[in-house]
């Protein structure tokens, strides 16, 4: 069938059942929609005409929980349905009961929901872009900085020393770049509870035996996870080899990102 064919069906199917968006796997193409219409970029979906219909639909289904992180982290979509297009299907996705999906709601014990949207879309950035052309790793600390100074000391000078609060504000986009700069430098960022960048180039002393993740995850995630173990903390890491983000509370990975996944509206 042809895609903008699709695209505008679903588009209709969206109006007319109430969904909070369209969300396209197809080629990019001019659609009228009262509705908005976000396109998920660099996903090889060539192999589907070569399955049958269930494994579509699997294979579909699989992608659209993907890609349902991403969008609830980029439009903030917490709750309903939305149309997914693919090449070979239209499927109606009911956001609230997917499976994995992400709620930010269950970290407001500790860092408020903006905080989170905001680390986690910088963290997805980090991982997509690198720096000067090359992939790197980090991982942010979020918690109470006096309590993470117990289990921490600063490998280097720290950057943000002496900053006025606003220019540390991760929440604001325009601070941004900065912390991209120094996420080349090793060790992790501490984040306040007001979101707030206290330091970068910070060393975790923890012992790293209090958790048992899977085998494969380097210094910096064991790092970030043993510190969620002995104290009340989010911590949220950038795989430098395979640009996954991580999030960790409570000494165990409790959402895993892909960032070969990319959405735009």
């Amino acid at each position: 069938m042809n895609e903008h064919l699709l695209v505008q069906t679903a588009t209709e199917l969206a109006e007319e059942i109430g969904a909070r968006a369209v969300v396209s796997f197809t080629q990019p193409c001019t659609c009228q929609a009262k509705v908005p219409l976000v396109w998920v970029k660099d996903l090889q979906l060539d192999i589907l005409k070569d399955l049958s219909m269930c494994e579509i639909l699997s294979v579909c289904e699989h992608h659209m929980l993907d890609a349902a992180v991403h969008a609830y982290l980029k439009e903030q979509f917490e709750d309903g349905t939305v149309v997914a297009v693919f090449p070979y299907a239209i499927l109606v996705f009911d956001l609230e009961k997917a499976k994995n999906f992400v709620d930010i709601k269950e970290y407001e014990d500790i860092a408020p929901r903006d905080v989170m949207y905001a680390v986690l879309n910088l963290a997805l950035e980090i991982a997509i872009e690198g720096r000067e052309g090359r992939r790197i790793g980090t991982a942010f600390i979020i918690g109470d900085p006096a309590r993470i100074a117990r289990h921490s000391h600063q490998a280097v000078l720290n950057p943000f020393a002496g900053h006025d609060p606003a220019s540390r504000d991760i929440t604001r986009r325009e601070n941004w770049e900065s912390v991209k700069e120094f996420a080349q430098i090793d060790g992790v960022f501490i984040i306040d509870t007001e979101g707030r960048v206290c330091s970068a180039g910070t060393y975790l002393d923890v012992n790293a035996k209090v958790v048992n993740l899977p085998p494969g995850l380097g210094g910096r995630h064991l790092a970030t996870a043993a510190i969620t173990a002995v104290m009340p903390a989010v911590g949220v890491t950038v795989s430098e080899s395979g640009g996954m983000v991580r999030v960790f509370r409570d000494g165990a990975c409790t959402i895993t990102i892909r960032s070969d996944i990319r959405i735009t509206s």
